[in-house]
């Protein structure tokens, strides 16, 4: 089965004198990096933004428990 990246149309450089320049073949591949990059940190920013709500639930239960344990 072809992956989406194998089905995706070929880049146009609008460069009607022949082959494209090597910096337009190279086009699509530095797309899927940057793509693959800012998915990679957004996955980053996901994974703090939950590692830190975990320590914030920690807190709270702790703060309960202490709570608890005072009366």
């Amino acid at each position: 089965m072809a992956s989406s990246r194998d089905s995706a149309p070929p880049f146009d450089s609008g460069d009607r004198s022949g082959s494209p320049s090597p910096s337009a073949r190279q086009t699509p591949s530095t797309i899927y990096q940057i793509q693959i990059a800012l998915l990679r940190s957004q996955v980053a920013t996901l994974e703090t933004a939950l590692e830190q709500e975990r320590e914030h639930r920690q807190a709270v239960v702790d703060r309960y428990e202490r709570l608890i344990d005072s009366k």
